[in-house]
């Protein structure tokens, strides 16, 4: 079998941190823990259920959106990532490595363009949604 997917590394990580046996997890997440063991071990996908894996997130004192994008889901609150063509292709230039294009500027007076240099994202370790955000 090939290495754990991100959400099990993530999620049993969390385990071990938090003191969870799998049942102990699932009893408290109200999930089945056959199927979550399934789960764990890559034969299952993670679940899609944005609050399930909000509970889980929280029982496991993980971050909520660091566990919804390990599970492969886009976090609701990252909802301007549909709407701003500019912020998805900022996003996915971090997320592969590179770098965006320069975004272009709005038609406005050259003295005005001058005036108002692009905002830069700061590069910190403050956690997966703020560093793509």
């Amino acid at each position: 079998m090939g290495p754990k997917p991100p959400f099990a590394l993530v999620v049993s990580e969390g385990m071990r941190n938090r003191g969870f046996t799998l049942r102990g997890l699932c009893r408290e997440a109200g999930l089945d823990p056959s199927f979550f063991s399934k789960i764990l071990s890559g034969k299952r996908s993670p679940p899609a259920e944005e609050d399930v894996l909000r509970r889980l997130a929280a029982l496991l004192d993980l971050e909520a959106a660091e566990l919804i994008v390990a599970a492969g889901r886009i976090p609701s609150e990252w909802h301007a990532l549909w709407s701003d063509p500019v912020l998805l292709r900022d996003v996915h230039a971090r997320a592969s490595g590179g770098h965006a294009a320069p975004r272009a500027l709005p038609k406005k007076a050259p003295a005005a363009r001058a005036a108002a240099p692009e905002p830069v994202l700061p590069r910190h370790s403050g956690g997966l949604s703020e560093e793509l955000l």
